[in-house]
């Protein structure tokens, strides 16, 4: 509590106490009076005597001799501090007036006398520079303290205006949002291991990312501001931040206009104390004042309502930049510490005898109409109204308004992919990413990692370990090489039970153990599980895990992908041609089998995805064969015996990765195929001579052709 507060409570209650004390004395001692009056009454009566006829009318007046009225209030508020007022006999006839009077001017003085005390501060030093009995040193420590604290506040007041504080505008991370989205969100080389691109990551608050932290902690900001949640661009409910921001701009306006209140009565307070040509000092009151001292106070008062008009306009611009929810209260306790140093300054370094000098100093009350009270009261609603109305409409608004563009350029549209540029073709390259979400499994190396970093599992159950020289090779092996070292045709499952097979398990586990993973199955499903998933294009692993499942060697299975570039063990191939292949009829599928007609059904996406821009007439020309195909069976590779696009040979199939790759169609068709050229996967019923080829020369190769089984043309 203000020292003026304080002492203007004490003379409220000390009024009151006064009062009440006087009330209950008049009323009990009248009381007492009329019962003696009536006493002596009944006595006199018993004697026989006439009792006297009472000259006061009035009890009261009985004790106005012996009991003298106390003070008026108006004696009271003339009286010097510390001087106590005696109690004066104001005469029987002042005893009914004099009450009435005195709550009537106490109740006028309540309404204009206010008290204003000075604080412990170094502004005011210019009051008692010269009465405290100090040395010249306490004096020139005194006057310096007051200058160092009235630069100080002016300096950080000129900090707080200046652009390097305050930062530069919010609306410039506008354009700094769209550079971003325009070149580091969306490049292949910052996709995770999820295949989630950055500008997914950071727009749904990745805590992992190591690159953009910057502008996750900026959409961190914005979304806490604006109560807006990761995955939306405007807010639905309240906006903690913006109601935050103004409660801490009334709240400084409230410190500020306080000080502008306290500076003004302080400078009305010391124009009310008498000037003369010198000043006098006389227990704690200032009798007079001089024209010097009062001119430098004033000038000195003048200054720190800069200073505070100052703080009020960089505090309001400060708190209306603040972008953290976070950092807004701890800035407006700071500018209040500001406002402070005046009186750190005073409470740590003024010297002893300028304190308590200045301790002493005692309120000087001031008249307070109720008419200027109103006034007042209207002024400042007025003022506050204003200071409170400029912030939200040019400074608080606005910068919402620019959160939610920057929040758009940062995570507005599609962010589910990243592009490359092919440097040789100069062409922009991308691919579809996958959507962000918290709540995804571990990719297979973070579980790689987990296994074997905390488990107590075998090392190989997800991690294939190389020797340092043949890690690199390893990490860029293909998958037809790999498939090329599989000899045998087995599902890798079925060696999890067999002890005989732990040496496979050591070389091929970690194939076998991330199979369902990138497939997306759980941990512990088998290949008859992952069955239905052995016909789509991406699926290598499987096929070279699951061969037998997958129908590798299966003579009879879609030809779609089951070579080894995509995954199909050279075992199961080898078992394919050299022995299944061999004892098969030499007849052809009927065109109503699955097999035929779901490889051609997928024959035309599958060879229009090898082009970029496909013609409409080689599109049109693609779907005919395959209706065709589909319609007349084997027979039909008699009339269209390539492909179009690749000029790939229908019956010899493909293995080059760079075209369409599938089993040859000879397995489907061997009569038709092995009719047409000989070849050594041809079953044996289908390797005939078609001359007479007694003593022909198998050097000529048409004499080959016509000569198969004599020139060793079948499974040679």
């Amino acid at each position: 509590m203000s020292t003026s507060k304080l002492e203007k409570k004490i003379w409220t209650l000390e009024q009151k106490l006064r009062e009440e004390f006087n009330a209950e004395l008049h009323s009990g001692l009248a009381k007492l009076l009329a019962r003696v009056d009536h006493l002596e009454t009944e006595m006199l009566l018993l004697k026989g005597d006439t009792p006297p006829v009472p000259t006061n009318s009035n009890p009261k007046d009985a004790l106005a001799s012996d009991f003298p009225e106390d003070p008026s209030p108006r004696q009271i508020a003339q009286a010097k501090p510390g001087q106590v007022v005696p109690l004066v006999d104001t005469g029987r006839e002042a005893w009914d007036e004099t009450p009435q009077n005195e709550v009537q001017d106490m109740k006028d003085l309540e309404d204009v006398l206010e008290p204003v005390g000075f604080h412990e501060s170094t502004w005011n030093v210019v009051l008692v520079l010269g009465f405290t009995e100090a040395g010249w040193l306490d004096n020139f420590i005194g006057v310096l303290l007051l200058l160092a604290s009235a630069a100080l506040q002016v300096t950080i007041s000129l900090i707080l205006l200046s652009e390097d504080f305050l930062g530069e505008p919010f609306s410039k991370h506008i354009s700094h949002a769209e550079k971003w989205r325009r070149g580091l969100a969306h490049d292949y080389k910052h996709m995770d291991l999820s295949e989630v691109s950055l500008a997914s990551r950071v727009c749904n608050k990745d805590d992992t990312i190591i690159v953009s932290t910057s502008q996750a902690n900026l959409i961190a900001q914005i979304n806490a501001f604006l109560s807006i949640k990761p995955a939306q661009l405007e807010p639905t409910e309240m906006r903690r931040g913006i109601l935050l921001c103004m409660l801490c701009i009334f709240l400084w306006c409230l410190y500020l206009c306080n000080e502008f209140r306290s500076i003004g009565l302080s400078v009305e307070a010391i124009l009310q104390v008498p000037r003369r040509a010198h000043s006098k000092f006389q227990q704690g009151r200032l009798v007079s004042i001089s024209y010097a001292r009062c001119l430098v106070f004033c000038c000195a008062r003048l200054v720190r309502g800069m200073i505070a008009a100052f703080l009020l306009y960089g505090g309001i611009l400060w708190l209306a930049n603040t972008t953290s929810i976070k950092d807004l209260v701890l800035n407006a306790v700071a500018l209040g510490a500001i406002l402070d140093v005046d009186e750190m300054f005073f409470a740590a370094l003024m010297p002893k005898k300028m304190q308590i000098k200045i301790q002493d100093l005692e309120a000087i009350k001031v008249v307070y109409s109720r008419r200027r009270s109103q006034f007042e009261a209207v002024l400042l609603l007025v003022i506050m109204t204003v200071l409170l109305l400029w912030p939200w409409f040019q400074l608080v608004e606005p910068l919402g308004e620019n959160m939610k563009l920057v929040k758009k350029k940062f995570c507005d549209g599609d962010q589910d992919f990243v592009v490359d540029v092919n440097e040789n073709q100069e062409v922009t390259i991308g691919r579809n990413t996958v959507p962000f979400s918290s709540n995804r499994n571990a990719t297979l190396i973070e579980k790689a990692v987990t296994d074997f970093a905390f488990s107590e599992g075998r090392v190989w159950q997800r991690i294939l370990f190389e020797k340092n020289r043949k890690f690199e090779s390893k990490r860029t092996q293909t998958m037809e090489a790999i498939a090329k070292t599989v000899l045998t045709c087995e599902n890798f499952d079925s060696w999890l039970d067999d002890n005989q097979s732990l040496d496979m398990l050591a070389v091929y586990g970690p194939y076998w153990y991330s199979t369902a993973h990138s497939v997306g199955f759980p941990d512990n499903s088998s290949c008859e599980d992952m069955r239905q998933l052995c016909d789509y294009e991406g699926h290598h692993l499987l096929r070279l895990s699951c061969g037998v499942t997958c129908g590798c060697e299966d003579v009879f299975a879609n030809p779609w992908y089951k070579v080894e570039h995509h995954g199909c063990s050279k075992g199961c191939r080898d078992s394919m041609k050299f022995g299944k292949m061999r004892d098969l009829n030499c007849t052809d599928v009927p065109v109503t089998a699955r097999t035929w007609q779901d490889f051609w059904q997928m024959y035309p996406d599958e060879v229009e995805s090898l082009a970029v821009v496909l013609s409409q007439p080689l599109r049109n020309e693609v779907k005919a064969i395959a209706q065709k195909m589909m319609t007349e069976g084997c027979r039909a590779l008699l009339n269209v015996s390539e492909d179009p696009v690749t000029l790939t040979n229908y019956c010899a199939g493909n293995t080059n990765p760079e075209l369409w790759s599938a089993a040859p169609l000879r397995q489907l068709c061997p009569a038709t195929c092995c009719s047409q050229a000989s070849s050594p996967s041809c079953p044996t019923q289908c390797c005939y001579d078609k001359i007479d080829c007694d003593n022909a020369d198998c050097n000529d190769a048409a004499v080959r052709e016509n000569c198969q089984r004599t020139c060793g043309q079948c499974f040679a």
